[in-house]
């Protein structure tokens, strides 16, 4: 698998490269289904992200710790960053050009999931707390 991936929105007025996609996750949050209109599907990064071409980014500061990247121009939802750690990103799978071979690694927010849809596979399914607690800093001792 290559070391790096490209990827861009619908009109290209956005584009990116990546370093290499090891699985895909999805998160069923509210706020990633009214912004994707449906589960976020996307590939998580926490460093190596290069925006190519900008011309037509735009952010939306969608909560106190997060802020979401879209076209202006042809409305892809395309980035999902932390704002207390500038390193991760979230990539939506479908902007990014993926090679074959990949796997699902993980659903987050399933308490908040619809009951009209379910995803196959044995993989972890975490709720909202369970996930957020992964992303707290450590304790101090």
């Amino acid at each position: 698998m290559s070391d790096k991936q490209t990827g861009q929105c619908l009109c290209g007025g956005v584009k990116f490269e990546t370093g290499a996609v090891h699985q895909i996750d999805v998160c069923h949050c509210k706020m990633c289904r009214r912004w994707s209109a449906g589960p976020f599907i996307g590939a998580d990064f926490r460093s190596g992200v290069t925006v190519t071409e900008d011309a037509t980014l735009a952010w939306y500061e969608s909560s106190d710790w997060a802020r979401r990247g879209f076209c202006k121009n042809c409305g892809a939802s395309l980035f999902y960053c932390l704002k207390e750690d500038p390193n991760f990103w979230s990539i939506s799978a479908g902007a990014l050009d993926l090679p074959d071979g990949l796997s699902l690694g993980k659903e987050i927010f399933v308490d908040e999931k619809p009951g009209y849809y379910d995803l196959a596979g044995d993989h972890p399914r975490l709720t909202a707390a369970e996930f957020m607690a992964q992303l707290a800093p450590p304790a101090d001792d």
